[in-house]
């Protein structure tokens, strides 16, 4: 299931950096999707898999913008308490992620119970010391908190690699761009799957019919359009679904080839 962590602020400015702006505006307008100004969902996927709850990323908790942070009473809202959470699985390492694990009265970790899983190569950018005065200016405060969270959680962090199974029935799939070490999950069940994308793509529009258009918020842009046409060709052609962190609430649906671009068609 799909659980809010409500709403983030992100300017078309920001999404887009490198695109002019009425060119972005007028693409979003011809397929319904809101443009500048609009807020971006923040969809955790919850996993019951056998008698556990897996978390895939936890959300940013309520420092990070106040729109966001709903995740915890979204989930008492859906009967699920933070102590049934047996593992949070975690995509990557920006805040809106990660920094929902740690409660913010008592520097507690959100979810008692909890492991956690992240990749290797993420765990290794967060934690690097030249991180922060390497990465972009809008990363540096972010690159500071992160690394400050996974090591208050450092102990029950399993680290990962691309294949390897890191809860019953969910896989690690490489998709390097957006952060260097960024995995998206793929869940099987009884012949199923559900390719949990995190942030491969963000926009319902721009992510299918422009995949090419380089992303303000990849570290690695040009490595983040060659992920997303990779796994764009991936989706429609095993006809798989996907579900997006940051797709048009509940962010869950099916890639088809249109031309030679592609499209998202909800669930």
């Amino acid at each position: 299931m799909t659980v809010s962590d409500g709403t983030l602020m992100v300017p078309l400015s920001f999404s887009l950096p490198e695109t002019p702006a009425q060119e972005a505006i007028a693409l979003m307008q011809a397929q319904g999707v809101p443009s500048d100004g609009a807020a971006v969902p923040a969809n955790v996927t919850l996993v019951k898999t056998g008698d556990q709850f897996v978390l895939i990323d936890a959300g940013s908790g309520p420092k990070f913008q106040q729109t966001a942070g709903k995740l915890s009473e979204n989930l008492e809202a859906a009967g699920i308490s933070p102590e049934k959470i047996a593992k949070v699985v975690f995509t990557h390492g920006h805040a809106d992620h990660l920094w929902g694990v740690i409660d913010d009265f008592d520097e507690g970790e959100r979810f008692p119970n909890a492991s956690y899983v992240i990749s290797a190569a993420e765990w290794d950018f967060w934690t690097h010391p030249d991180t922060p005065s390497k990465a972009p200016d809008w990363l540096k405060g972010m690159a500071i908190g992160s690394a400050r969270i996974l090591k208050l959680i450092e102990k029950r962090v399993e680290r990962r690699k691309d294949g390897d199974t890191v809860a019953p029935g969910l896989t690690y799939v490489a998709t390097p761009g957006h952060t260097p070490g960024h995995m998206a999950v793929m869940a099987e069940s009884g012949g199923q799957r559900l390719f949990i994308g995190g942030d491969v793509f963000n926009n319902n529009a721009v992510s299918f019919a422009r995949p090419e258009w380089r992303v303000g918020s990849d570290f690695d842009r040009d490595q983040g359009v060659k992920t997303r046409q990779r796994m764009l060709d991936f989706l429609a052609t095993e006809r798989v679904t996907l579900t997006g962190f940051h797709l048009m609430w509940p962010g869950q649906g099916m890639v088809e080839r249109n031309g030679n671009a592609y499209r998202f068609i909800p669930i």
